[in-house]
């Protein structure tokens, strides 16, 4: 078992599973947390993320494969996806990709589902295929309400503020995510555009507050 991404929430591990490569998502105790607390914390964490990403498979997303979770040990055992992720490949000057990441988000979206963690790292292409990955952040809203399209809205910043690292391609990197988008969630997708400028304002706004 090697340690292979450590965060704040979960430990990853790349594990051996009856001959095929896996990943083990390890939801450890907080020592800092009132102990029964912090199992119900792991526990419902855990169970959400396997939702999430079922949820999102029977949507006709790539997810990684689920092999096994115990909720209890707040464990969860998938598939070790292989690929390079967005984040290269728009290094790579692949930008094509990001509409086809707009339709899926939208998808995503317009069923209610906010992947909680839209960084280009967990995105991967595999087998020519958009895989989406670490759902841990992840939850459900039902209906449409404006609290709906602002939590959408700082769904799609995540992936807005790696964009902005590309300089004068950004904009045209972000039209490219916005034409799959409003495709996939159609006229409603106009709230959330709506919502990530006023997002995107207040953010500036501090900036330069704080310089």
């Amino acid at each position: 078992m090697e340690l292979i991404a450590k965060g704040a929430e979960a430990e990853i591990y790349l594990v051996d599973w009856f001959g095929l490569k896996a990943v083990l998502k390890w939801r450890k105790p907080k020592m800092y947390r009132d102990p029964n607390l912090d199992y119900h914390i792991r526990r419902r964490r855990t169970i959400n993320e396997v939702r999430n990403m079922y949820i999102a498979y029977s949507l006709g997303l790539r997810v990684p494969d689920v092999y096994f979770f115990d909720p209890g040990e707040a464990k969860i055992l998938m598939e070790y996806v292989e690929g390079k992720n967005l984040r290269d490949l728009l290094n790579e000057g692949n930008y094509s990709y990001l509409r086809e990441v707009g339709v899926y988000v939208g998808r995503m979206h317009k069923a209610g589902l906010i992947h909680g963690d839209l960084a280009p790292t967990n995105i991967i292409l595999t087998g020519g295929q958009l895989c989406f990955i670490d759902f841990g952040l992840g939850e459900q809203r039902m209906g449409w309400t404006r609290k709906t399209a602002v939590l959408l809205a700082r769904d799609i910043n995540v992936l807005f503020r790696t964009l902005d690292l590309y300089g004068e391609k950004a904009e045209e990197l972000k039209a490219l995510f916005w034409s799959g988008y409003r495709e996939e969630v159609g006229g409603r997708a106009a709230a959330v555009e709506r919502e990530l400028l006023r997002i995107r304002a207040s953010g500036r706004y501090v900036e330069r507050k704080t310089e």
